[in-house]
């Protein structure tokens, strides 16, 4: 099924074989959004050579995971006593010490995985957003959206496990999403359940992406699946897949001698950990603040007589409060309408964001990095309707005595894309303390108007 005006498919079975094919020049852009987002990635990883904050953790412990030095201590013999942290699951510190082992135990070895995570989570972007019904158009500018975005990219040029979390949610929703427009396809399904165990065996957080998996699986299952999906096969999708890869994570503990005895004991201590987590509470902030880019940190800062120089975890503010509108005009509108379709993706970010407010644990404004992608997806949603919304009368119709003729529908489509590009320019404002350039003190006072973000 194709919307009007936009060329978008909907979120249905038969839609997976009606989708048209993607014009040239997009997917010129699409490759070239993304390049440019590599070469912010990749461009002087190694400008700090030492550890920046929790690579303190994950770097020491991917290269302690790679030499299998996972023997425990006499008086805890579950837990490898070389380890600084033992907080969380093993996959994303696995992929670290991938990096270790091709690149050296240094800032490029470390860095580099999180680094094409980051790439694959924004490459992932232009797809899902497809598939969510946005057309080519309105899915470039999500792709722009969430590029611009200064944490993601930070984020991406650090060795901690956030960027594979959130790479590993995307990958669910894009599965997910597969599967219900494939008609159902059980390898779809599988390869979603993949994903889950996935992001859980990065960091326990990951189990959001549960919720996100059903926003997506649970409406096209009840409304067109019935008496297509068998339940076996869901289960073992849903179930044993996770299981398997969450496991298969621990592989490396298993052959340094442990057994399930104590890899279930290593499993209740992450679990003590993640529900009471304490630490420097000058990073922390409640998760109620983090749409509104209120309290970032600064992993390093430094001022000399080249300037101030640091790296900044923030939000593009644009985009973020942007975001918080937009998420909730379209939701409300989807209740109010019992719109699945619209629901959808602000149902994916409120999946990804709301449990956090349920939370009394120590939290940080990075946790928010997993859902920044549909955050990017919900406001260019959000233009879509504004410009050419396939529910909304059409450009040329009367609306009262208000003509929306082809001359208000270019401004519209002007202003929307005015506003992408007003994006671009603030996260590219932001790249300094991405990367840790030294910038004139007045830049820095220009860019962290707001005390909390001094």
């Amino acid at each position: 099924m194709t919307g009007p005006e936009t060329g978008s498919t909907i979120a249905t079975p038969a839609s997976g074989t009606t989708r048209p094919r993607v014009s040239r020049r997009i997917l010129a852009l699409v490759v070239l959004v993304v390049a440019l987002s590599a070469v912010v990635r990749f461009v002087d990883l190694g400008r700090y050579p030492d550890t920046v904050f929790d690579e303190h953790y994950y770097a020491h412990d991917a290269a302690v995971i790679l030499h299998g030095d996972l023997a425990g201590s006499a008086a805890e013999p579950w837990k490898p006593a070389a380890l600084r942290s033992a907080a969380h699951p093993d996959l994303a510190k696995l992929a670290i010490a991938a990096g270790i082992a091709v690149f050296g135990d240094n800032a490029w070895g470390w860095r580099v995985p999180a680094a094409l995570a980051g790439v694959g989570l924004i490459a992932l972007v232009f797809p899902i957003a497809r598939r969510l019904g946005l057309s080519d158009e309105w899915a470039l500018a999500a792709l722009v959206l969430a590029a611009s975005d200064p944490m993601l990219m930070l984020e991406s040029r650090l060795g901690v496990l956030d960027m594979f979390v959130a790479l590993a949610t995307a990958a669910v929703v894009y599965l997910a999403l597969r599967y219900v427009q494939s008609g159902f396809r059980v390898g779809w399904l599988v390869a979603c359940g993949a994903a889950v165990g996935a992001a859980v065996a990065c960091k326990w957080s990951g189990v959001l992406a549960v919720p996100a998996a059903l926003v997506v699986l649970v409406p096209p299952v009840v409304g067109h699946g019935r008496g297509r999906v068998r339940p076996l096969p869901v289960i073992g999708a849903l179930v044993l897949a996770p299981l398997v890869v969450y496991v298969a994570a621990s592989l490396p503990y298993f052959a340094a001698g442990h057994g399930p005895a104590d890899w279930l004991r290593l499993q209740e201590h992450m679990a003590s950990f993640g529900w009471g987590v304490q630490g420097d509470r000058s990073f922390a902030s409640r998760p109620l603040t983090w749409p509104f880019d209120a309290y970032p940190i600064w992993y390093k800062w430094s001022i000399g007589p080249d300037g101030a120089s640091g790296l900044l975890a923030i939000g593009n503010f644009l985009l973020w409060w942007a975001g918080i509108a937009a998420w909730s005009v379209l939701g409300l509108l989807a209740i109010l309408r019992r719109d699945w379709r619209l629901g959808m993706a602000p149902a994916l970010v409120a999946a990804l964001y709301l449990p956090w407010l349920l939370t009394t644990r120590q939290t940080y404004i990075y946790y928010m990095v997993p859902a920044i992608p549909f955050l990017a997806i919900v406001v260019a949603t959000g233009l879509a309707r504004l410009v050419d919304d396939p529910w909304a009368p059409a450009p040329g119709a009367v609306v009262g005595a208000v003509d929306l003729g082809a001359g208000e529908h270019r401004s519209r489509r002007l202003a929307a894309w005015a506003f992408c590009l007003a994006s671009v320019i603030v996260g590219a404002l932001y790249v300094p303390f991405v990367i840790g350039f030294p910038v004139p003190f007045d830049y820095y006072s220009f860019l962290t108007p707001f005390t909390t973000w001094k």
